[in-house]
């Protein structure tokens, strides 16, 4: 009985595989390479940047605007989440007091104004670039469903209808307040950068992000 009869076959079939690899592999290599160069991370980041963003940033090669910026809107929430609110106001007169407590639902929403600047510097290695970005904003701060509201009158200092308006515009500004204080604004900037990266990584270009405020720059 002949042994070892599948080993030239089993060669064979080792050779023919790696070969097929090594040619869809030298088949990528032109993308790949056109991915590196100036044109194609200044395409691949627009792409980038309109996937995730809807605006296309201005692009720089050291001193030189390549493109300016477009928008397709004027602002992208990436980040929203809820809250609750409370406000109580209390008022006293010759010792008669009245209060009013309220409780309101609030739906934040945080991104970013695309009439602000947005600008890539390309470099300074190849495939590389630094994304510069106005710092996110709270975009809005949005009631859901009606207050939950009681007052109390002091026996002869009665809650009047001013004293309602009043308490119902310190809880907006309450509201405003406890949405920079929840966090949304520091989870719009790591969803931005995660995704940006991410979809820049998918591209074969190496992104950095720069927040800042936007002088003199466009």
């Amino acid at each position: 009985m002949k042994r070892g009869g599948w080993g030239p076959a089993a060669i064979f079939l080792v050779v023919v595989i790696s070969a097929g690899v090594g040619v869809r592999s030298f088949m990528n290599l032109p993308a790949r390479l056109a991915s590196r160069t100036a044109d194609g991370v200044r395409q691949g980041i627009s792409e980038v940047f309109i996937n995730f963003l809807h605006v296309r940033p201005e692009v720089r090669e050291g001193t030189k605007v390549v493109w300016g910026q477009t928008a397709a809107k004027n602002e992208i929430v990436v980040a929203e989440k809820r809250i609750e609110v409370e406000y109580d106001w209390e008022h006293v007169w010759l010792g008669s007091h009245k209060v009013i407590r309220l409780r309101q639902a609030y739906r934040i929403k945080a991104g970013f104004d695309l009439e602000k600047p947005f600008w890539v510097e390309l470099g300074p290695g190849v495939g590389q670039a630094t994304a510069c970005l106005p710092f996110p904003e709270i975009l809005a701060v949005s009631q859901e469903g009606s207050p939950t509201y009681r007052d109390e009158d002091g026996w002869w200092n009665k809650v009047t209808d001013q004293d309602r308006a009043g308490a119902l515009a310190k809880l907006a500004q309450e509201a405003q307040r406890k949405a920079v204080q929840s966090g949304i604004l520091r989870e719009a900037e790591e969803l931005t950068g995660s995704r940006l990266t991410d979809l820049a990584r998918a591209k074969d270009i190496q992104l950095k992000l720069d927040y800042r405020q936007p002088v003199n720059s466009r």
